[in-house]
């Protein structure tokens, strides 16, 4: 997860009048202003303290304002690295943009039967329904996931998306033991780092199923990988397969357990 997408999700989620919301919205209107402000600074261009400061960096999961200010900074900076899906060196006109996306979705396609493994699917199916609940450990929320968080209440297993890290880590601690527990995981070099919540995971012994759209750091503590292989060639291809995977585990379920 990047710092941007902590931004946005804390302010998707906190309630239309608290002053961390107000806080969050005026640094995303002013993004490269308060890449560079210091505490005080930034105090002043969101009309609040440093206190408050403070405490929406907590609920970020950054525990020094050096590391909030540094990822702020290397994200407003590298904007296009952090947020573009197709290289600009791709993208000389509109159509181009439509061409690619055509190639990643052909790519994607072309991989459908070794993503969609039927036996795995199930296999996963039944390891959900034993546990009896499904966390999503995701930087944000995908149509599919909500899709399967549908079926799965229906079928009477608790379901959560978790978002912030902070949250990720108070859930890791506290869930029943045995839980499923899809995790994403962009990894770059400014990335809040989710060792410590993996850590947490397998000392409840959680079922983690890891989405990275290649090799992961964190590949020690996952169960299984979806879409691992072949290797994504981009981060579009990477998401249409996930999101195609987490659409046709769904729909299994749904086949095994509600109908």
């Amino acid at each position: 997860m990047n710092v941007l997408q902590n931004l946005i999700e804390l302010y998707d989620h906190l309630p239309i009048d608290s002053t961390y919301r107000s806080v969050v919205r005026k640094i995303l209107m002013n993004l490269e202003q308060a890449a560079e402000a210091n505490v005080y600074d930034l105090a002043e261009l969101t009309e609040s303290s440093r206190t408050t400061i403070w405490r929406m960096m907590q609920m970020l999961g950054y525990e020094r304002f050096t590391d909030f200010h540094y990822a702020l900074k290397q994200a407003v900076k590298h904007y296009s690295y952090y947020n573009r899906i197709i290289p600009s060196s791709r993208m000389h006109l509109e159509e181009d943009i439509v061409r690619e996306i055509e190639k990643h979705i052909n790519t994607a396609a072309a991989n459908i039967r070794t993503d969609l493994h039927v036996n795995g699917l199930q296999k996963l199916s039944r390891r959900i329904a034993e546990s009896g609940c499904v966390y999503f450990f995701f930087p944000y929320r995908t149509a599919a996931i909500t899709s399967f968080q549908q079926n799965l209440a229906m079928a009477g297993i608790e379901t959560n998306v978790v978002c912030l890290l902070p949250d990720m880590l108070s859930c890791a601690e506290t869930m029943k033991e045995g839980c499923v527990v899809f995790c994403m995981t962009i990894e770059h070099a400014e990335t809040q780092d989710m060792t410590g919540i993996f850590e947490r995971l397998c000392e409840r012994k959680a079922y983690t199923v890891l989405f990275s759209g290649g090799e992961s750091k964190y590949d020690e503590y996952v169960r299984i990988q979806l879409c691992a292989e072949p290797k994504p060639s981009s981060a579009l291809e990477s998401l249409f397969r996930f999101e195609s995977c987490i659409f046709a585990l769904s729909e299994i379920f749904r086949k095994m357990y509600l109908e």
